[in-house]
This record gives structure tokens, C-alpha cells and sequence, in this order.
């Protein structure tokens, strides 16, 4: 039998389980967890074999599940949070106590009902646990930026890798934004979202379908980065600009 996160006896009140009880993905959630991501290949036939970095820096991937606020139930509000390891170990995992009317709990997306959130941990404790755990490390994540700003954070850009904008997942979309649910399905060959969501199904696609991408991806940035900056050109490569 497979532990996704605590025994039930152990866990604590504020600890979210790892597949919402009430998740439809939840039938396929355990062989989704143990299983590798597909050869690069299935991403890119022509890609680089590259040298493997000297020094890797720390991966984390996080998604958060929101409530609606407002009379229009339009405003978003932090209920859960959910952070992996680069190993898709759930590290944090957390209800999170309302800080303002909630009017919307868009349960059967968010899979979020009031008894969850009613006497979860304190947004400014989870704020702080949240910005302590991404500290210093890479942020993987789909859409990052509704995610930090309902956790009210930010992060550094070149630490950032958002599985939403990465060109080559965009290009399934032909360019447009590609839904998370769509990029597992053609990716990983898993399903997901296919009812009320879990935030830490979500988190785990992300950080599979970047590690699947990571050698390209990581390269890319790597040439874009050594790039001359402010128009800059080199003596060396002047005459060869338009051929």
C-alpha cells in the first residue's frame, strides 16, 4: 500500500490530504505519483544531450486551490496550498483559514467545502512557512502568478519556471496559454482535473512535465542569458550577421 503523505491517525487538522477525498483524479492519483515522466524524446526528437550541471539547484513545485470573495464570487482568496519536492514528495500541504467572507467556494472545481478551511492554519503563519520553503530554490508551478499573488509573495523571475509559457508546451496550443489538464494528458499520458481539483496532483504534473522539458529548457535559458546585452555585437561576428 502506497503513503501519500500521513496516516490519517498522525495527520494533523490543518494538513490537507494528498488526493482530496472527493477528487475524481484520485482513481489514477497513486500510479500518476510513481511513475517516471516519459523519455525527452516524447517532448522533442531532436533534442541535445547535454553534460550534466555541476551543481543542481534545489526544485520545488507548488499550486494552490482559491475561493471566491466579493458579492460577484470573483475575487480570489487562498484555501490551500501545496508544495513537492523534486522527487514529488509532498513537503507542505495546508488549508488555510479565511480571511475574509468567502461567497463563493467553487467546490467543484477547487474540491474546497467550508469544513476544510473553517479551522485551517492562520494565512499569516502560511505565508511565512510558504516564503521560508521557497527560499533560495527553483519555483516550478502552472500560472505562477495567481498562486503568489494569493499568497501575497513574490519570487525572482530567473528562478521561476512556469510550465504555462514554456514555448515548446505552448506550441501544442499553437501559441495560446495550454491548460495543465491538457499538457499531462499529451505529455505524460495522465489524467487530471477531471472534477474537483487536487493542488497536490496539480503541483506534481508541473514538476513532471518540467523535469521532462528541464535539459531543453534549462539550455535555453543558459543562451539567452549569455546573450550581449543593450545591442552589443562582437568584432569577431560582425560579418557573418547576414548571411
Amino acid at each position: 500500500m502506497v503513503r501519500l503523505l500521513l496516516d490519517p491517525p498522525r495527520m494533523n487538522k490543518n494538513v490537507a490530504s494528498a488526493v482530496h477525498k472527493n477528487a475524481n483524479g484520485a482513481n489514477n492519483w497513486i500510479k500518476f505519483t510513481n511513475a517516471p515522466p516519459p523519455p525527452a524524446s516524447n517532448l522533442n526528437n531532436n533534442a541535445v544531450v547535454q553534460r550534466q550541471e555541476k551543481k543542481d539547484i534545489e526544485v520545488v513545485a507548488i499550486d494552490c486551490e482559491m475561493v471566491g470573495i466579493h458579492p460577484d464570487g470573483q475575487g480570489n482568496m487562498l484555501a490551500r496550498v501545496s508544495i513537492v519536492n523534486s522527487k514529488g514528495e509532498t513537503i507542505y500541504d495546508k488549508f488555510v483559514k479565511p480571511t475574509a467572507t468567502v461567497t463563493d467556494y467553487r467546490t467543484p472545481v477547487s474540491g474546497i467545502r467550508p469544513k476544510d478551511i473553517e479551522h485551517g492554519e492562520v494565512f499569516v503563519k502560511v505565508k511565512k512557512e510558504v516564503t521560508q520553503i521557497l527560499k533560495d530554490k527553483l519555483l516550478v508551478g502552472h500560472a505562477l502568478e495567481h498562486d503568489l499573488r494569493v499568497l501575497r509573495i513574490s519570487h525572482p523571475k530567473h528562478m521561476i519556471r512556469d510550465t504555462s509559457t514554456y514555448w515548446q508546451f505552448k506550441q501544442l496550443t499553437e501559441g495560446r496559454t495550454p491548460g495543465l489538464k491538457r499538457l499531462t494528458l499529451h505529455f505524460l499520458g495522465a489524467s487530471i482535473q477531471e472534477g474537483e481539483h487536487s493542488s497536490v496532483q496539480d503541483a506534481k504534473a508541473a514538476l513532471q512535465l518540467y523535469m521532462l522539458a528541464r535539459k531543453d529548457w534549462e539550455l535555453l535559458l543558459k543562451k539567452r542569458r549569455s546573450r550581449p546585452r543593450n545591442g552589443n555585437k562582437s568584432h569577431n561576428g560582425s560579418q557573418g550577421k547576414h548571411k
